[in-house]
């Protein structure tokens, strides 16, 4: 009998999360059902998007259909889409998401809606004009300093120079050295009790999810949690145009980053990993599932929506919210450095932004309504 691994583990922490689900009971609340729709609704439109995403690119992309320049079509793609996802969710629970952020949303429409009026043309080339002759937002800062983060020029100039030039740039380099690569993930890799009665099936899905794990425990260990918290005191001046977002923080200002920033706190994850590869002689490739799981998780822990998803894992995604983490990160600029948030576990210590050692999600739950002025139910 054929037990596929990836179904049977994905399967049980479902079951687990269920079951104790089930077996809470909850204070009355009159308002409660509407964070569980919340709540389970966005599980379902991110693991959607995950797994569309990866049909899409198994159907098209894998084996010897994997070009860089599809890779880079699907950057560009995920790019705007995962910005329109954000949307859709705020759209969703207008009336439950942190006003910071549906006044933010609110801002940038009106901005977007001026830049077809003769107004508006007038600040975009005025805008243009800053970028081309004075090398604004290239070597030089915006003359306009913490405006910028209510500016959809601003905002729209970090989607297209980080999310259309540089990150494509660079899955596109990888591509061409041959450093990622895409096969089937429904292929099995590995069969342990083979003829037996029981045979336990090992897709490329289960590989590509430990390479995740792997992956963004290092990067969290040398980037988020040594690097990171460098970038806030002696190298803030290359880090601080990615926090001039605070409360109003979404998917679309998940792109405010100077280059350097980006490539010390994301790069260091891959080059780690491809080295060990290589030192145990095995071929120094990451599968671009992987880097796509790891790169949505980054982008996840932007969104408005505290309920949306980064660790792919029903079971994970129920003990820990790296989004609440994040999200604390911006508003409170200090604290909160990686993106797993291992204090989130009960008997793990957390960031000692209180003073004391804390840990359970509930506390951050708890720490994220103060910050926001929302009502989140800290068991949920």
């Amino acid at each position: 009998m054929e037990i596929r691994a990836d179904y049977a583990i994905w399967a049980a922490t479902s079951l687990i999360v269920i079951i104790q689900r089930l077996n809470y009971v909850p204070k009355a609340d009159a308002n409660r059902s509407k964070y569980v729709a919340m709540k389970w609704v966005t599980w379902i439109m991110d693991y959607v998007y995950l797994f569309g995403s990866f049909y899409i690119l198994d159907t098209y992309v894998s084996g010897a259909n994997f070009t860089a320049d599809k890779i880079v079509l699907h950057q560009l793609a995920n790019t705007f889409l995962v910005c329109f996802w954000d949307v859709v969710k705020a759209l969703l629970f207008w009336n439950l998401i942190p006003k910071a952020k549906t006044d933010h949303l609110i801002l940038l429409a009106k901005g977007f809606v001026n830049l077809f009026t003769l107004d508006g043309m007038k600040k975009s080339f005025n805008f243009l004009g800053k970028v081309i002759f004075r090398g604004e937002g290239l070597w030089n800062e915006f003359s306009i300093g913490k405006a910028q983060r209510t500016s959809i020029h601003h905002q729209l100039w970090y989607i297209c120079k980080i999310g259309v030039i540089v990150i494509p740039g660079f899955i596109f380099l990888q591509a061409n050295l041959g450093a990622i690569y895409w096969l089937p993930l429904n292929e099995t890799v590995l069969v342990v009790g083979e003829g037996q009665r029981y045979e336990l099936h090992i897709s490329r899905f289960c590989v590509v999810y430990a390479e995740f794990l792997v992956l963004t425990f290092m990067k969290d260990g040398i980037s988020m949690n040594i690097l990171h918290q460098m970038f806030h005191s002696i190298w803030y001046s290359h880090h601080k145009i990615h926090h001039l977002p605070m409360k109003e923080l979404c998917m679309f200002n998940a792109f405010y980053f100077d280059v350097p920033d980006l490539v010390v706190e994301n790069a260091i994850g891959a080059a780690v990993l491809c080295s060990l590869k290589y030192l145990f002689g095995v071929s120094p490739q990451v599968h671009y599932g992987s880097m796509l799981l790891s790169l949505i998780c980054d982008q996840h822990v932007h969104s408005l929506n505290p309920y949306t998803i980064s660790c792919w894992n029903p079971l994970f995604d129920d003990h820990m919210r790296p989004c609440v983490s994040h999200n604390l990160h911006h508003a409170i600029n200090s604290g909160h450095y990686t993106i797993w948030p291992l204090h989130q576990i009960k008997g793990m210590s957390g960031p000692k932004y209180t003073g004391k050692n804390t840990d359970g999600i509930d506390h951050d739950i708890r720490e994220y309504n103060k910050a926001f002025g929302s009502n989140f139910p800290v068991d949920l």
